[in-house]
């Protein structure tokens, strides 16, 4: 939970500063990504199609197949614990773009198709949800190596592609994986606490910590 703890904080420290102002370097960086956007149409078009692809109406949808499939297998706890974060995410985004009321990088270029508040990224925020909870949740320990590394593919493509397009600032997608490591992770503490104490009321005695007194 350390670490969960550390995004926590991290991500009330950089939504404080969004709010209050200018994120150093998202500006920088953001321009020279729309920059070399408009001048590669080519390499546009696809990150324009990647953002189609990803929306998180989608994405939520392939993690509700993922808790589906792994509640029919017996792994009941993790997929309640990975329905909950991805419920608590599909809140959180609306709900914090509009109490954060950031305004998006370049709409004016006419590269992406987005609208509304800027900060978390609702893309990276999904995404990142839905593969950590693969990860760490929804597949077994023989898998998350593979399911860790294509996962990993899909985050950098779509963290990308948000900046590319002027959709979303660097801070942004920061914003995104930070919360969603946080609900994440909170969900897999859960699980697997639940899951320790199903075991020890089950052992013989009652497994008690006490030393029967």
């Amino acid at each position: 939970m350390r670490l969960v703890a550390l995004c926590g904080l991290g991500f009330v420290v950089l939504t404080v500063v969004v709010v209050a102002g200018t994120v150093p370097g998202d500006a920088r960086v953001s321009a020279a990504a729309v920059d070399a956007a408009l001048a590669s149409p080519g390499p546009t078009r696809v990150a324009q199609v990647v953002e189609a692809v990803t929306q998180p109406v989608w994405v939520y949808l392939a993690g509700l197949a993922g808790v589906v499939v792994a509640h029919r297998r017996g792994r009941r706890r993790p997929a309640r614990a990975a329905l909950a974060a991805g419920a608590v995410a599909a809140v959180a985004s609306p709900a914090l773009k509009a109490l954060t009321d950031r305004a998006r990088p370049a709409l004016e270029a006419g590269l992406t198709t987005a609208d509304g508040g800027s900060f978390p990224s609702g893309h990276v925020l999904a995404s990142t949800t839905v593969v950590l909870s693969f990860v760490l949740l929804l597949v077994p320990p023989s898998r998350r190596a593979a399911v860790a590394a294509v996962g990993a593919v899909e985050l950098v493509v779509v963290a990308v592609d948000r900046v590319w397009l002027g959709a979303h600032w660097p801070s942004d997608v920061l914003g995104g994986w930070l919360l969603a490591a946080v609900l994440v992770g909170t969900a897999a503490w859960w699980a697997s606490r639940s899951e320790r104490d199903r075991h020890l009321r089950g052992a013989p005695g009652g497994a008690r910590l006490d030393g029967g007194r």
